[in-house]
């Protein structure tokens, strides 16, 4: 599980003075984009060279694509100074795709306002089409892998 700082920003919020569903995409994408760009450092699976990131892994000429997001709310996110914490892990890898977990939360974990999932698809930027998952990537992965999301049922 990898942690992430993810900034509310004033304009997240609604007319009724809590954030706006649909800046939690935002947050989830913020929190990916934290987490696989910088390198990996001590993240590094074993083999892998620390000064890579997670995007620089991806195969050469492929992108990775959203294939879809559930999210659960839990409680009203009021705009606020500090940041919010992301947790984020991994709950399947596949052939050529990767499921998320999220949780944003407190650093505490005393307030938990929403889980979520994404679907991710590497996929070929020419063709369009799915691409293997490097054995590198599925390695990284691996180190981040955890429980499925506690949806309710």
């Amino acid at each position: 599980m990898r942690e992430a700082k993810v900034a509310i920003r004033w304009g997240d919020m609604d007319s009724y003075g809590h954030v706006n569903n649909v800046f939690f995409v935002r947050y989830l994408e913020d929190t990916r984009f934290a987490l696989f760009t910088p390198p990996l450092g001590e993240f590094a699976a074993p083999g892998i060279d620390p000064s890579l990131g997670v995007f620089d892994l991806f195969p050469s000429g492929s992108n990775g694509l959203v294939a879809g997001h559930r999210i659960e709310y839990r409680a009203p996110l009021n705009y606020r100074a500090e940041p919010l914490i992301v947790r984020l892990w991994v709950t399947r890898v596949g052939g050529s795709s990767v499921d998320l977990a999220y949780e944003l939360g407190e650093p505490d974990r005393s307030t938990i306002y929403a889980v979520a999932s994404t679907t991710l698809v590497v996929v070929d930027t020419e063709s369009g089409r799915p691409r293997e998952l490097p054995d590198a990537l599925r390695a990284t992965f691996a180190q981040w892998s955890g429980d499925p999301v506690p949806f309710r049922q």
